[in-house]
């Protein structure tokens, strides 16, 4: 585990994926986290999937590392007690629809006053303005809402698609925890230079996380400002297709004139180079949906996945069989990465669980 945080100390008061994950990162790298759930249900994550003594896996990759403490909020007893954690902390985290936190009796005003040097990082779906600022959502509605669902195509019908699984929580888990880093180096900079420090409150929606993790190849249709002069491409999505072979299904990528001409080598198929259709680079661009179609009929006919691997990877064609999950923790590169790790949570027992995707020092 990480270091880099220490002395910080967090209190947790965020439910299910995005809060929730955002915080275990920072745990991942040494933060002293407690988390508060209501008596009763608590987070609903605790119920969402495999369980194990009652507790999800979902809910215990979120959580683990947190000292989870039960407290009412609805209570002037558990108010004050949460308060009292809240006056010695540097952040609270919190995922609640804008407005409920001052309706508790723990706005920012009340904190800040409470608590100068503390950091609110609060999450929400739409953020705290707007139409749909109020909203109920959980990840599918914000897929749906910031067009993700439109760049994505469904393979039986071409109509739009949602992404099989909590893709905006866990982005958004990304970027809030940046920004809790962010907050944190601040705070650290202005004591640097002055001797004193101020928190400050930063909100992250989910809404503009999934616009903010579309644009770049979602948008690319949609970013000049002006139409004359652009050439249009299809959608990335058109460009992502699994393949067969052998029995078993793989990835591989043809970008660059190098990978074409390699992948060409590797089927066989170098005849084409002294095909007047596919003899220049220039021609191999302007035909190339012609070209692919040969290049996938070729890997389709592969009778064996293990030797078709190695003979584009030998010749430097981008590619990878498509991996069983259950298999992954045996997975070579998991291997020698140390990618995966078993970890302890209670009631659960331990846990299979990725590793932090950086360390620091030796």
């Amino acid at each position: 585990m990480g270091t880099l945080l220490n002395d910080v100390v967090i209190v947790d008061l965020s439910t299910v994926v995005s809060g929730p994950f955002a915080v275990r990162m920072l745990t991942d790298q040494g933060a002293q986290v407690i988390k508060v759930e209501a008596p009763g249900l608590g987070d609903v994550a605790r119920y969402m999937g495999s369980n194990r003594n009652g507790v999800s896996a979902m809910y215990a990759t979120c959580n683990r590392g947190k000292d989870i403490r039960t407290i009412d909020l609805k209570t002037s007893d558990g108010l004050d007690e949460v308060l009292e954690l809240l006056d010695s902390a540097d952040m609270v985290v919190q995922n609640f629809r804008p407005g409920a936190m001052a309706r508790m009796g723990l706005g920012w005003d009340t904190l800040h006053a409470r608590n100068p040097e503390l950091i609110c990082l609060s999450i929400s779906g739409f953020g705290p303005e707007g139409p749909m600022a109020g909203f109920r959502v959980y990840d599918p509605i914000i897929q749906a809402a910031a067009g993700i669902c439109d760049s994505q195509v469904d393979p039986s019908t071409g109509g739009p698609f949602l992404f099989q699984g909590v893709l905006v929580d866990k982005v958004t888990s990304l970027y809030a925890a940046q920004a809790a880093f962010a907050a944190l180096l601040d705070r650290a900079q202005q004591r640097l230079a002055t001797g004193t420090s101020e928190g400050t409150h930063v909100e992250v929606s989910m809404f503009d996380s999934a616009l903010h993790f579309l644009w770049p190849d979602g948008m690319y249709n949609h970013t000049f400002t002006q139409a004359d002069g652009v050439d249009t491409w299809p959608d990335y999505s058109a460009f992502y297709r699994l393949s067969t072979a052998g029995g078993g299904h793989l990835a591989y990528s043809v970008v660059s004139d190098d990978e074409m001409t390699g992948a060409l080598r590797a089927l066989g198929l170098d005849h084409l180079f002294d095909d007047p259709r596919f003899s220049s680079r220039g021609e191999r661009v302007t035909r190339r949906d012609e070209l692919l179609e040969m290049i996938e009929a070729a890997v389709n006919a592969s009778p064996d996945l293990d030797a078709l691997l190695a003979t584009l990877w030998a010749h430097d064609v981008p590619a990878s069989r498509v991996e069983d999950r259950a298999g992954l923790a045996t997975h070579p590169q998991v291997v020698a990465n140390n990618s995966m790790q078993i970890v302890d949570f209670q009631p659960t027992g331990p846990l299979h669980q990725a590793a932090p995707v950086f360390t620091v020092g030796d």
